[in-house]
């Protein structure tokens, strides 16, 4: 059970500045209420079941079915203006309905020797998602580009994630995982908006006693499937190298010192759900990380 009560806020000095701009009444109606006012009551149920089986040491599988639900927030009903964070113009719908769907997940995980393998599908059907979607209506207002406005809808997901683990000639070991997700609104038959594209990462690691070292092939695939007046963005491979130490420093106490170079080749790409996405701002280039691990707890025992 949820309430919501949220309070209307004119924004005199917008409404001010529109009128003089020449704007229609109806224009200026729409953009001076930074927020909308707002009293409901929300009511709704959740469950889950699931089951875990281990035929033996070797195998484990977990199934999970459940269903859930989530009151929208104060800023899915009630917003109506720039989001700074987010660089766009955002709306929130008073007519939301509670978010409600059924989720069915499963895993599988696989150990023999030095390989170990597991999987985990996922599926989830949404009688009502709730997300945010570019509208393709431009807004007035000073750098706020398109309305975003937050919508319900029919809305299935389904993806999964799978990692194989191999350990060869004593200190290595090779790890691929990849991740994917697919996303359909069954309303309008088109992908939902800000979905993340399948990613890919080959891992080769070499370990000996305290030390370690690492490189990494990370491959992020184009994202085509896009909601309407939705930028598609291009995909990017990026290499990483990075390794660790560990130095005793008495007793069983360690401290640990990592460093790593990311994206050495200085690839430039950009995050298809990062907010600075859509002002054209690219992710990290070549970036040097160094962190420094001191178990403070166990010292002052």
């Amino acid at each position: 059970y949820g309430y919501m009560n949220i309070s209307s806020h004119e924004d005199t000095y917008l409404a001010d500045y529109l009128r003089k701009q020449g704007y229609d009444p109806e224009q200026i109606d729409f953009y001076k209420w930074n927020s909308h006012s707002v009293n409901k009551h929300y009511g709704d149920y959740s469950l889950s079941l699931g089951l875990v089986w281990t035929p033996s040491d070797k195998h484990l599988v977990k199934v999970n079915i459940g269903r859930s639900f989530r009151l929208p927030g104060a800023n899915e009903l009630a917003a109506n203006g720039v989001h700074h964070g987010t660089f766009r113009h955002e709306q929130g719908d008073a007519n939301l309905k509670s978010e409600q769907g059924w989720q069915l997940d499963a895993s599988y995980h696989l150990k023999y020797r030095g390989i170990s393998f597991s999987v985990s599908p996922f599926v989830s059907w949404f009688s009502n998602y709730i997300f945010l979607r570019p509208t393709g209506e431009w807004s007035v207002l000073p750098h706020a580009g398109q309305i975003y406005r937050y919508t319900g809808a029919e809305a299935l997901f389904a993806g999964t994630e799978a990692t194989v683990d191999v350990d060869f000639l004593r200190n290595f070991n090779y790890r691929i995982s990849a991740e994917y997700v697919y996303t359909y609104n069954c309303d309008e038959h088109i992908p939902l908006s800000f979905s993340p594209p399948p990613v890919m990462r080959n891992t080769l690691t070499w370990q000996k006693n305290r030390y370690m070292l690492y490189a990494e092939w990370q491959s992020i695939a184009r994202q085509n499937r896009v909601d309407r007046n939705e930028d598609r963005t291009a995909g990017a491979n990026l290499f990483h190298l990075g390794g660790s130490l560990n130095i005793p420093i008495g007793g069983n106490n360690e401290i640990e010192i990592t460093l790593t170079a990311r994206n050495i080749f200085d690839t430039r790409y950009y995050n298809h759900l990062s907010f600075y996405r859509k002002v054209e701002i690219p992710e990290p280039g070549r970036n040097f990380q160094i962190l420094i691990k001191v178990p403070f707890k166990k010292l002052l025992k």
